[in-house]
């Protein structure tokens, strides 16, 4: 019997992650297949149910924060970020979840700052934005040892909660009132915001002015984004969300199957729904 995986969201049309699975499970060589499902609120909770019973799947926007609370078992990383990306059911019939938003962008950030020549521990970096992609990148930033993080978002009472509720144990973290307030040397500047879904979308930052060494965008593109081809333009590091995107759900289908799936198949798969 083949399995069945899913994501879970609204809307989901426009996501290459059927293309993306469906090559980790021809790589892996497993009988499973994957779907995009658009599901309303109240609908998530029966979705998960069936879908955890033919096997899992995947949350996103605006789901995440949601079905954190409908699991039985939460992972830590649940628990730490109030969110859910990744499910499946248990042989007991309960439903397990994990946020594997975390590592991969700890996974993609890592490589980029080792191609720059540094470090994410003991980093001090510059986030933008304060929902769900901020706080995974807090929360990674945390666990990885870095320094300091300064957080602008476009409501500074939005960034102040959210950092009351992470409760970060080694990341020195401080609300930026103003984007004109960032200064010094950053070794890492990341758009946690949503600027770049859309082309009309003005950039994160103008990283012109700020002394970094390398930017992350959480945002995915075929050819990068607007902002990383900025970055570049400005001769810095910089890598796109198409590599947090593979790495979170090479995660994703190690927690399903206990191995993990090649990155290459899963980034060609990819991008080549992209440009479709």
């Amino acid at each position: 019997m083949r399995a069945r995986y899913a994501l879970l969201g609204r809307p989901v049309g426009h996501s290459p992650a059927p293309a993306m699975y469906g090559a980790a499970f021809k790589a892996l060589q497993v009988e499973a297949d994957y779907a995009a499902t658009s599901v309303t609120d109240l609908e998530l909770s029966d979705a998960m149910r069936r879908s955890a019973d033919g096997g899992g799947g995947n949350i996103t926007l605006p789901h995440k924060r949601r079905a954190a609370a409908l699991l039985d078992v939460p992972t830590p990383s649940v628990g730490r970020s109030g969110a859910c990306n990744c499910f499946w059911g248990a042989r007991d019939g309960s439903l397990v979840g994990d946020n594997t938003d975390i590592g991969g962008f700890l996974r993609s950030a890592r490589r980029l700052l080792k191609d720059a020549g540094t470090r994410l521990e003991g980093s001090r970096t510059l986030v933008l934005g304060a929902g769900g992609a901020a706080r995974a990148v807090l929360i990674g930033l945390d666990e990885a040892g870095a320094s300091a993080a300064e957080v602008f978002n476009r409501t500074r009472l939005g960034a102040e909660g959210m950092l009351d509720e992470l409760k970060l144990e080694v990341l020195q973290a401080r609300v930026l009132g103003d984007a004109g307030e960032a200064a010094g040397r950053y070794d890492l500047v990341i758009n946690a915001t949503s600027l770049g879904l859309r082309a009309s979308d003005p950039l994160p930052l103008d990283l012109s002015r700020l002394e970094t060494t390398a930017a992350f965008d959480c945002v995915y593109g075929r050819e990068g984004t607007a902002w990383t081809r900025h970055a570049r333009a400005s001769g810095l590091a910089a890598s796109d969300g198409l590599e947090m995107l593979v790495e979170q759900a090479r995660i994703s289908v190690l927690n399903w199957f206990g191995v993990e799936p090649p990155a290459g198949p899963m980034r060609q798969a990819a991008l080549a729904a992209l440009g479709g």
